[in-house]
């Protein structure tokens, strides 16, 4: 009889623990993917800006989705609009990235005197909240092991053309 009992203890346990830990991964899933606000579903992105040298201009955005869409404007390899996909564990590695960095804690704006630097625009949604900060002078070294996540994105993804006249919403979709 108490080893019947035990038995059905044990069984009841283990099935207890693996129905959690199936409910905190999809509740984490949707924490971690939740949008800002209704119709907004940009996740992450970074911008590029000119300078008054051959300072690359581009921005990726990451949609909720997976979706990633690239537009190359000038002094880069690709010029245009690009589209690729990438999976929830490698947006995890954004989130997993901005946390360790503190990120969210950054000041919005690191700026100086200086006025032919390019600016680095950075922006992630984490908890239902979106932090952007944008870099042109004087900020955290740590805040370029995240730009480099999205850097790391124009060669380790395959990457289509799609025309200009294709809207990113629709994309998205």
């Amino acid at each position: 009889m108490k080893f019947l009992f035990f038995s059905l203890f044990a069984i009841f346990s283990l099935n207890a623990c693996s129905n959690s830990k199936k409910v905190t991964e999809n509740k984490q899933e949707e924490i971690v993917f939740k949008d800002v606000a209704k119709g907004d579903s940009l996740f992450a992105s970074l911008e590029r800006t000119v300078c008054y040298g051959r300072c690359p201009v581009y921005e990726i955005k990451i949609y909720n989705s997976g979706d990633v869409i690239y537009h190359g404007k000038r002094f880069v390899e690709r010029e245009g609009k690009y589209k690729t996909k990438i999976s929830k564990q490698q947006m995890l590695k954004f989130i997993e990235v901005a946390k360790r960095i503190g990120y969210m804690d950054m000041k919005d704006k690191y700026d100086g005197p200086i006025t032919d630097l390019p600016a680095t625009i950075t922006s992630i949604v984490i908890d239902g909240k979106r932090k952007t900060v944008y870099k042109r002078y004087n900020a955290p070294t740590a805040l370029k092991e995240f730009e480099k996540l999205f850097d790391d994105l124009l060669t380790s993804q395959k990457w289509v053309k799609i025309n200009d006249e294709i809207k990113e919403e629709k994309l998205n979709k």
